[in-house]
């Protein structure tokens, strides 16, 4: 099961307690996300298509309960894919309960996208959650996947989307959840309204209930952020002993000139020193060097400085 499913199945598991005002939110959105309005038997109905029964089951039982509506199922065999697909339909008066459709002096209209949003905060919950089941997607990097990504990617591979034929309604969502923060996207055949940030769509699973969800986004996100740590921890001691290897490399080379040049023996005895112990330990850091004389950092840098300044000068 991906990930998207297991949110949308949590979704349904939450949305089967929905009463009244929610529920019929829920319905609205499905059926205008994702619903198509066709004409069965003489007259309009709505017509909803999944592969998820349990979701078509869900609207059924809402439709029935909250509307006394008759809607029927119809599970076809896909046989080259090995799948069913199932149709809904439910009948014209869903529509004109729930404010999709009116019917004034025989003239069928579709309602406004804007009138059809929920202002009620659970309202708007139930709503959201239908719109996500019925055309919504979320990826996340799988936990195994958390190493492969350096310290400013924590983002990346994070992806929520909604998926919307109607321009107009992607639009009317996107103002009416602003706390949602749902950037709009246009593409070919449909528009999107899309999230990116980890912790956004944290915030999102919780609105929509979905919080063991949420909790599995935040164990990933928890795992990068500590494997990105140990990785910055990482490059940063490569780095280190880059320079160190990189120092001793020039601190070796100015007193194998010095020695050349036969000055080594006339040395300073604190500059003789700190060259024979560079000459024991290749490898060792200026910090090692320093605790070795009994010395601070800068004053064994100080030195190395004035070996390499003499080999030049000498030379």
């Amino acid at each position: 099961m991906t990930f998207s499913q297991e949110v949308k199945s949590e979704i349904l598991k939450s949305a089967r307690k929905l009463q009244g005002a929610n529920a019929a939110s829920f319905l609205t959105a499905v059926l205008k996300s994702a619903g198509s309005l066709t004409l069965v038997n003489g007259g309009f109905a709505f017509t909803l298509e999944s592969d998820n029964l349990e979701f078509l089951t869900l609207c059924k039982n809402l439709a029935f309960e909250q509307l006394n509506a008759e809607v029927s199922i119809l599970t076809r065999e896909q046989h080259a894919k090995s799948e069913r697909e199932h149709t809904c339909t439910f009948e014209a008066s869903v529509g004109k309960g729930l404010g999709l459709i009116s019917d004034e002096d025989g003239t069928l209209t579709l309602s406004d996208v804007a009138a059809l949003i929920p202002t009620e905060q659970n309202a708007k919950r139930g709503f959201m959650q239908g719109l996500f089941v019925a055309g919504g997607s979320v990826v996340i990097p799988k936990p195994d996947e958390a190493d492969q990504y350096s310290s400013n990617t924590l983002n990346t591979n994070y992806h929520l989307e909604l998926r919307f034929t109607d321009d107009a309604f992607a639009t009317a969502v996107a103002e009416n959840f602003p706390e949602l923060d749902l950037h709009f996207l246009s593409r070919k055949s449909h528009s999107v309204l899309y999230v990116k940030d980890s912790e956004k769509i944290a915030d999102f699973l919780v609105y929509v209930n979905a919080t063991k969800a949420k909790f599995a986004l935040e164990d990933v996100i928890i795992s990068r952020s500590m494997r990105n740590k140990i990785n910055r921890q990482k490059n940063c001691d490569i780095a280190n002993i880059n320079k160190t290897v990189n120092a001793a490399g020039k601190q070796l080379e100015a007193i194998a000139t010095l020695k050349k040049m036969g000055l080594f023996d006339d040395l300073p005895d604190p500059l003789k020193d700190i060259a024979l112990l560079r000459e024991k330990y290749h490898e060792a850091t200026l910090d090692e060097i320093a605790d070795m004389l009994s010395i601070s950092k800068s004053g064994a840098s100080h030195r190395f400085a004035k070996l390499i300044e003499l080999s030049q000068r000498k030379s």
